[in-house]
């Protein structure tokens, strides 16, 4: 018979403690960790972050404006960075600025798809022209001749969109500025018939024109 030798169950004893001894101090850490962070506000935990900490505000507006696409306003930019950046403090003028910047040069990141006139704000687009092809229920709410009765912006702008479709590939070219312009009457004017034809139309092909 072999003999059993107790020093190997004395190794493993020794490990398993050693081993337990990480654990605990890991879950101290760890415990001591959280204690701090439930402690600290929002100012604080944006400090911490050096992902938050080292954004500046042209950063931070460009990133809001590559989510925008379409409808970018100085006004919903500043809304979008304090909900989002709130450490920045955005001030109005300096996002103002931050646009128009961007939309300068040679290769502009934003273009001035319609500019602002008194109280009306300018309306900047990260892309170009955009074709979509509709589907046939689409295509129909578009072409109802019904939706251009009446005189108004929105008879004009449905009217300018009925001109953009080509029948024959079933597809509608848009313009930033008439992205732009689904964008500010659906979100201005309250809700109603048209709003629901136009997001009817367009909101498979382009959602974000329906977000706020």
């Amino acid at each position: 018979m072999s003999k059993f030798d107790p020093s190997v169950i004395r190794e493993q004893i020794e490990n398993l403690l050693a081993e337990r001894e990480r654990i605990d101090r890991a879950i101290v850490a760890l415990q001591d960790a959280l204690r701090n962070i439930q402690g600290l506000g929002q100012r604080d935990l944006e400090l911490l972050d050096p992902k938050l900490a080292d954004v500046t505000l042209h950063d931070a507006v460009k990133r809001v404006c590559m989510n925008m696409v379409d409808g970018i306003t100085r006004q919903r930019v500043v809304n979008a960075l304090e909900r989002s950046r709130p450490l920045l403090r955005p001030k109005s003028a300096s996002v103002a600025a931050t646009l128009i910047n961007l939309a300068k040069g040679d290769k502009p990141m934003l273009r001035v798809v319609i500019e602002g006139r008194g109280r009306s704000p300018s309306f900047y687009s990260t892309e170009g022209d955009t074709i979509h092809r509709l589907s046939s229920e689409e295509v129909e709410t578009l072409l109802d001749e019904s939706a251009v009765k009446g005189v108004g912006g929105w008879q004009s702008l449905w009217s300018a969109l009925q001109k953009r479709f080509d029948k024959s590939s079933g597809s509608i070219t848009l313009t930033p500025e008439l992205r732009a312009r689904i964008y500010h009457y659906y979100h201005s004017y309250g809700q109603g018939g048209w709003q629901n034809r136009v997001m009817k139309v367009f909101r498979r092909e382009l959602p974000h024109l329906f977000a706020t």
